[in-house]
């Protein structure tokens, strides 16, 4: 189980490697934990909590349904944290972390239980935007190509958890043949994310996707104090392992055999 923790495509970040442990999934689109390369201003800190929901329909009607949390922080020195907890039947809860700091520019990830955490080293401080970001996410799959149509609404503004957020609506549309299918296949994406407090926080996501089923995450609770510094260090206890570039989905693969 803890193989299938692996996937094709995070730190995307989001961070491109890990997805959970669905049988028969299909790539997953992955969202980045939110870094800004403007080393050395004062970021807004917080520390938000989500529950996500993925709801799988299988060919004969069964139905599939696995609940996860999120957590995601932030301090005012613009390190930026992601850890994801999952429950699979009867086996103990198991939590992917990610850990960005674009001062130091590290990216550390590590799983819990585990007993190592590798930590890469960036040559630029949004380096990780563009490699292992995307291992978080679990959600629907995005299919980019030049054949594949977009579209983009705006819905407006609602109240989430107290909190104004602002939400648009993106449409693919994936031609008969470019993905193996016979008829278009229509993906659909809602983000929600706030106005102010801290602004552009995802509060809510509903994502669909007739290939992998149906993703809802929503903030739970929210805290804009710093977090403790202790949220971006690993366990203590874990054997540190550095690497000078990115190899996401091989060194996830070999954290999750341990």
């Amino acid at each position: 189980m803890r193989g299938l923790i692996v996937d094709r495509a995070m730190m995307l970040i989001a961070v491109a490697g890990l997805a959970l442990p669905v049988s028969g999934q299909v790539a997953r689109n992955h969202t980045p934990i939110t870094s800004e390369t403007n080393v050395g201003a004062v970021k807004t800190p917080y520390t938000a909590e989500y529950k996500v929901t993925h709801v799988q329909t299988l060919a004969d009607g069964t139905t599939i349904t696995r609940d996860s949390t999120e957590v995601r922080a932030s301090d005012s020195h613009g390190r930026s944290m992601i850890a994801r907890t999952t429950t699979s039947g009867d086996r103990a809860p198991i939590t992917h972390v990610v850990v960005f700091d674009p001062v130091a520019r590290t990216q550390i990830t590590w799983l819990s239980p585990g007993k190592i955490a590798r930590v890469f080293k960036m040559s630029a401080p949004d380096a990780a935007e563009h490699n292992c970001s995307g291992i978080m996410r679990n959600d629907a799959t995005v299919v980019s190509g030049p054949k594949s149509k977009f579209t983009s609404e705006n819905l407006g503004t609602e109240s989430i958890q107290g909190i104004e957020a602002r939400g648009r609506r993106r449409t693919t549309t994936i031609p008969e043949g470019v993905d193996g299918n016979d008829a278009p296949l229509v993906i659909t994406s809602e983000m929600w994310s706030a106005v102010a407090v801290v602004k552009g926080l995802m509060l809510r996501e509903n994502r669909d996707d007739p290939r992998s089923g149906k993703m809802t995450e929503e903030l739970t609770s929210l805290s804009q104090s710093d977090p403790d510094p202790t949220t971006f260090q690993p366990p203590e206890g874990y054997e540190i392992v550095t690497k000078d570039s990115f190899v996401c989905q091989e060194e996830t693969t070999a954290a999750t055999s341990k």
